[in-house]
């Protein structure tokens, strides 16, 4: 099949924005995907009449891009929320509006050690970065915060962080900023030097917009029926009106550059355009094109377990999202889609989510009754749910692989990666490091993408 301007592989978000932006541009677009439904992560799973995420997930509309499109796809099917709640723990109290660890509130002796050594390196001449997160880290913030974080980093990846290469700071970001204070103690160090700009936070409450970014308004957006499924059968629905040929099912097997363009066997399906776009991993594009490279080696895996229970909505307590630092927990983040996400049935039950990372090795072991109940606990604990209360139903699962770190050393192995691509073809492009992210892949597409697949 010929007459394609652009032709993209997987149909994961990327694949699907990439496939919008171009379509509403005028260009005719193959958009292929392997499985047989649309979304990658982004998806549900029913049970007992509810549709389950993979993950605590928004629709950011705080910014443009975000705004365009996510109420494009869903249209009339969007839940647009202008006032979202969060909040973080880093013990017992809860500080709304903040997602970063907080130290000043259930921890203030810690607080004042960690300033004390931040003080002392803020006065030290600076230094070069190390080649691993860990050191990274102990040189940035002190000796009191590393031996603090890196544990809770530990407990959001599943993995040690020995491995973890300084170049994951930016996937790593909820670590990068704390509060050890009041917000007002907080803003006047951030005026006062970008070295306390850099590694302190404010909650929403400061309303000083200098320092909340995108926050100075807290528009979010979510599928109004079947949780992220809703997403993915509206996202299908719109790319085919938009003149998208979505070829499902069909895993690609070939991929061969022909002078004039590039062609790909996709299942049954060759399907030729001048260029192609690889939204995926680059791990399955250099199997395709006999890439002997295996960056496998070079990156860590996170994946993660989800343990739901179904509750009576009033006995809900927490915000619509509740991330949680504390070691003595095994949840790291709780979330009430069930109540966002409209789905609490005429009788009143609902359900509340707890994720709890790991290796995807380490599935199996972490996915079990045993840690179901450690999770209810936690819901309990944590505050999240009335004393007392209990569940009707639960259900737990491991998804193996929600994004991945790179290892210290990774880049050798990518930048020989990216140069053996080029060496087969230079039709193909692909996501450059650090711009998997939903919102960040937007500004690459906006920056960079859109003009390499003219």
């Amino acid at each position: 099949m010929s007459g394609y301007d652009v032709l993209i592989v997987g149909a994961g978000f990327a694949g699907i924005y990439a496939a919008w932006r171009q379509a509403r541009d005028g260009r005719k677009v193959a958009l292929v995907e392997a499985a047989d439904f649309i979304g990658g992560n982004l998806n549900s799973r029913p049970w007992n009449g509810f549709w389950l995420d993979n993950g605590t997930h928004n629709f950011d509309i705080r910014t443009p891009l975000g705004e365009k499109f996510f109420l494009d796809i869903l249209r009339d099917k969007a839940l647009i929320f202008e006032d979202q709640k969060w909040a973080t723990t880093s013990g017992s109290t809860w500080t709304y509006g903040f997602e970063f660890p907080e130290f000043g509130v259930d921890h203030p002796q810690k607080a004042r050690q960690i300033m004390q050594e931040m003080v002392g390196i803020a006065a030290a001449p600076s230094k070069d970065d190390p080649d691993d997160y860990a050191t990274w880290y102990r040189q940035s913030y002190g000796a009191t915060m590393a031996d603090s974080i890196l544990p809770m980093v530990q407990k959001y990846t599943g993995s040690p962080v020995d491995d973890i290469s300084v170049d994951a700071r930016g996937l790593l970001g909820m670590f990068t900023r704390t509060r050890l204070g009041s917000d007002a103690e907080m803003i006047a160090l951030k005026e006062a030097d970008q070295f306390w700009d850099d590694r302190l936070s404010v909650t929403l409450a400061c309303n000083d917009a200098r320092f909340l970014g995108k926050n100075v308004n807290k528009r979010f957006a979510f599928p109004a029926e079947k949780g992220l499924k809703g997403f993915c059968e509206a996202a299908e629905d719109r790319l085919k009106e938009l003149g998208v040929d979505l070829f499902k099912s069909a895993p690609v097997t070939k991929i061969a550059d022909t002078g004039t363009g590039v062609v790909v066997q996709a299942g049954d399906h060759s399907i030729e355009a001048p260029v192609l776009f690889w939204s995926l991993p680059e791990i399955g594009l250099s199997k395709i094109l006999g890439i002997d490279i295996d960056l496998a080696k070079s990156a860590i895996p996170v994946g993660t377990s989800f343990f739901v229970f179904e509750v009576a909505e009033d006995s809900v307590l927490g915000p619509d999202y509740l991330h949680d630092y504390t070691l003595e927990r095994v949840p790291f983040r709780y979330n009430k889609a069930g109540i966002y996400g409209n789905q609490t049935k005429a009788d009143g039950k609902t359900f509340v989510t707890c994720e709890v990372p790991a290796h995807p090795g380490a599935l199996k072991s972490v996915a079990t009754q045993e840690t179901s109940d450690k999770a209810w606990q936690a819901l309990l604990d944590v505050g999240y749910l009335k004393p007392g209360t209990r569940y009707s139903n639960r259900t737990f699962w491991g998804h193996p692989v929600a994004y991945t770190l790179p290892k210290v050393g990774w880049r050798v192995d990518y930048e020989r990666m990216q140069d053996e691509i080029r060496a087969r073809s230079e039709r193909i492009g692909g996501i450059e490091f650090g711009y998997r992210g939903r919102l960040s892949f937007m500004n690459f597409y906006q920056d960079k993408l859109q003009e390499r697949l003219r």
